[in-house]
Formats: structure tokens, sequence, C-alpha cells
């Protein structure tokens, strides 16, 4: 019996046989791994919207601050049930709750204390960032996710923070990690800064005046040196306590500021005055005056440059580490 035998394909026929399908099956591969798997829903998304009416208080040494503001939740389902980080609120009022084509509206009057980690390196020339943060008590980020609402959220245009100047109001979300599951986490806030030309005033002028004060023993009479060293030692003790004075409203810091630094320069001119005084007034008692003169002219044109030498070691490079 005869035997009929069929031809193998070509290559270009297999091509043109089943690269056709594999292509029409791979965005179906795509939207599968995308999509969540079976008897899993997506998080729910909720909307957060935030209206801040007044900051009341910074308190510093504490690093605490008193905050009067709106929230509002748009969501569908299930009612978010948050709670406030950082922070307890002193009074929460109910506004308004509605149903608005669908969506859920909920909106809340909050007025707290919240705390925030200051930074005080660049006193009295620091910025800080308030912030307060809120996150669902109940659900986990694999069953709701915020939003956040930045056409409607913003700031009192009246908005005023005793002693401190208001910028940059900020509006994002983040997730808070926990051991057994991660949270989605709201956060909003304001930067307050001090004045520049107000700290200048208040912590710079007047310990510039006692530095001034101090460099005038040099337009003295090295025969002078009991009213030179007076002079040097009045104006130090001077500006240890007004250092002591400016800090005071600080809480404890591990850290030097700007303000410690500059400081620093200055005890160092101090020192730097005190040292020549007591050495051009050895000289005269040892009956060389001469001598002690053209030694202070020399101590006192080295000033300018001892200054910049001290503000590059103490303001710049100590403010590195």
């Amino acid at each position: 019996m005869a035997h009929t035998y069929k031809s193998r394909p070509e290559g270009k026929e297999l091509m043109g046989r089943y690269l056709l399908p594999a292509l029409l099956l791979i965005p179906l591969l795509l939207w599968g791994l995308g999509s969540p798997v079976a008897g899993e829903e997506a998080p729910a998304r909720v909307k957060v919207g935030v209206w801040i009416n007044a900051i009341e208080k910074v308190d510093v040494p504490s690093q605490t601050f008193t905050v009067d503001f709106y929230v509002w939740f748009k969501y569908t389902g299930k009612k978010p049930d948050i709670e406030f980080l950082r922070g307890t609120p002193t009074t929460v009022s109910l506004i308004r709750q509605e149903e608005r084509g669908g969506e859920n509206y909920l909106e809340y009057r909050v007025k707290g204390v919240y705390v925030s980690s200051l930074n005080f390196r660049n006193f009295p020339f620091d910025e800080h960032l308030l912030t307060v943060e809120l996150e669902d008590k109940h659900r986990g980020l694999s069953e709701l996710v915020f939003e956040p609402d930045v056409e409607e959220s913003g700031l009192d245009p009246n908005l005023t923070v005793p002693g401190w100047e208001v910028k940059d109001f900020r509006l994002c979300t983040d997730q808070h990690v926990y051991p057994d599951e991660n949270y989605s986490k709201f956060i909003f806030g304001v930067t307050v800064y001090r004045s520049k030309i107000s700290a200048f005033f208040k912590y710079f002028f007047p310990i510039l005046i006692i530095t001034l004060i101090s460099l005038l023993t040099f337009s003295l009479s090295v025969k002078n040196f009991g009213q030179r060293v007076g002079i040097c030692v009045t104006t130090l003790m001077s500006a240890v306590a007004y250092h002591l004075a400016a800090l005071s409203g600080l809480p404890s810091l591990g850290y030097l500021t700007l303000f410690d630094r500059i400081m620093l320069v200055i005890y160092t001119l101090f020192l730097y005055n005190l040292g020549v005084s007591v050495q051009a007034m050895r000289l005269v008692e040892a009956g060389r005056v001469k001598e002690a003169e053209g030694f202070e002219t020399r101590m006192q044109n080295l000033l300018p440059f001892l200054t910049l030498g001290l503000f590059l070691v103490y303001v710049l490079v100590l403010g590195l580490l």
C-alpha cells in the first residue's frame, strides 16, 4: 500500500501561523499581570483637603505648635476612621456630612497641639516646617489610599503667626511603615521663618556694639593698661551673659547653632584683645613703652585677618560638621 507524506511547513510559514496570535496574547498577559488577583479588591481612594484657619502659637522650647484647621474627606464606600500622629486634637467638631453625586463628603473642624522636630542649626535665621500627619486607624495600604485635594486646600489669607513669617503651604501623602502592614499617611503643613532684618537687629546688633566697645581699647594709650584690661573683662562678661540670654528660649540642643558659632568668633576676639592688653601692660611695667606701642600696632594690623580666619573656621567649617 502506498503511503503519502505531508511536507513540513517552511520557517516563514510557521512564523506567519503563530506570530499574529502571539502578538494578540501579549496585551492580555500584561493586563492579567497588572490586574488585582481574583477575590481581592483595589484599595479605596479617599481624597483629603485642608484649610488652615490659624496657627496660634509656636512653642519653641517644647517644639510644639497649636493649629486650627478644617479637614474634609471625599470617598465612596466605608467611612474613614482617622487618627492624628505626633499630636492630639483638643477639639474635633463635625461640620458637614452629606452625599454629593454618589460621593460621600465628610468635614471636620479640628484644633489641637502637635509636635514638630525643629532644626535650630541656622538660628536666628532658622526655618521650620510645621506638619500635621493623619492616617486611618484600621485599614492599611491595601485597603485605603489617601489622595490630596490640592485644588480646594490652602491657608487663610490673613493667617499670621506671632514672631514668625509664613510661607510654603504643603500637602502630600506618604507611607507609614509598620512591621505587619504599611498605612497610607496624609501630611500637611506650612513653613515658618524669622524675618532676617528683625533677627539681625534683635540678636546680632547688640553683640556688635559690645564688640566695638571692646575693640576701642586699641585707641587708648598703652600706659592706661588698667582701664584697658577693665574694659576687656567687662565686655567679655557682658557677651557671655547676652549669649546665655539669647539661647534661653531654645530647647537643649546637641549641636552648635549659627549664633553659637558667631559667638565663638566674638569670644576669641575678646580673648585676643585681652591678651594683647596684658602683654602691652607687661612691657610698659618693664619700661619698654616704645616696644609696647610697636607690639600693639602689629597686633592691631593683624586683627582683620584674624577675624576673617575665625569666621572661616568657626562659621563655615563647624557649620558643615
